[in-house]
């Protein structure tokens, strides 16, 4: 089975590629905490993969709750990996899904990283064309390596050093207090899509327009898949470019 958390399609386009190479069933982590699913029985299985982007230098915080409310059974004597998308270093991600693991009793025999477009976009920018198709096209190569390397079971790499956070804090967003810079402009139409996507179930849409009211994972589904663009972060988003990775089935 393979354990995926995808805002933008860039980790589900790795997680789909394994699934379609070794056959493992693809399980939504962002699925499963709307619908606080978390038990799960790998006794069937031959690997148990994990794929996420990284996040502030480990793992998303709607990952890290996952993980720790997984209760997995079945597990004992099977191949455990990560594969983490990134735009350009995994941080300590390696280091937090080791630990994370080990605390559940859960072996862990390394991990991979892939390098793709950057897209948080309130530090930068949507990479452009050429580059964006280059950083696509370097990817599938090393999802080529990586791929084999799982149908193999061979050992990545293994980080136990302590992480210096184990996932990303979950942010508040409250239309309500006035917390968190989340909010849709006039172009949204009311279509609901963010809220569909939100892995937190924090966006609901309300006279006609989403609104932000919980916990946020800041994975910013909401934003780049709105197909109005309506979904902006402060100032920091606008103008910017938006982004779902191309080679992806959603």
């Amino acid at each position: 089975m393979i354990f995926c958390f995808s805002a933008t399609g860039n980790s589900l386009y790795a997680a789909q590629r394994l699934a379609e190479a070794t056959g493992d069933t693809l399980i939504d982590i962002g699925e499963a905490l709307r619908g606080g699913k978390y038990e799960y029985d790998a006794a069937g299985d031959e690997r148990i993969g994990f794929v996420a982007p990284t996040f502030a230098g480990t793992l998303p915080g709607a990952v890290g709750i996952f993980i720790e409310r997984l209760r997995l059974t079945g597990a004992g004597g099977r191949y455990v990996y990560g594969v983490f998308t990134c735009g350009g270093s995994d941080g300590f991600e390696p280091a937090a899904l080791y630990a994370m693991l080990k605390a559940k009793g859960i072996g862990f025999d390394g991990s991979y990283t892939v390098v793709m477009p950057d897209n948080y976009i309130v530090w930068s920018d949507v990479p452009p064309e050429p580059a964006l198709g280059a950083i696509l096209d370097g990817a599938d190569k090393a999802l080529d390596v990586i791929i084999e390397a799982v149908k193999a079971k061979k050992p990545g790499k293994i980080d136990e050093r302590p992480p210096q956070m184990l996932y990303m804090p979950l942010t508040e967003v409250s239309a309500s207090k006035g917390t968190g810079a989340l909010f849709a402009d006039g172009s949204c139409a009311g279509c609901g899509l963010c809220a569909e996507n939100c892995p937190m179930g924090c966006v609901t849409v309300v006279d006609g327009r989403a609104r932000w009211e919980g916990l946020c994972t800041m994975c910013f589904a909401c934003l780049h898949r709105c197909p109005a663009r309506a979904v902006q972060h402060g100032n920091d988003t606008q103008n910017k470019g938006r982004y779902v990775n191309p080679r992806v089935r959603f």
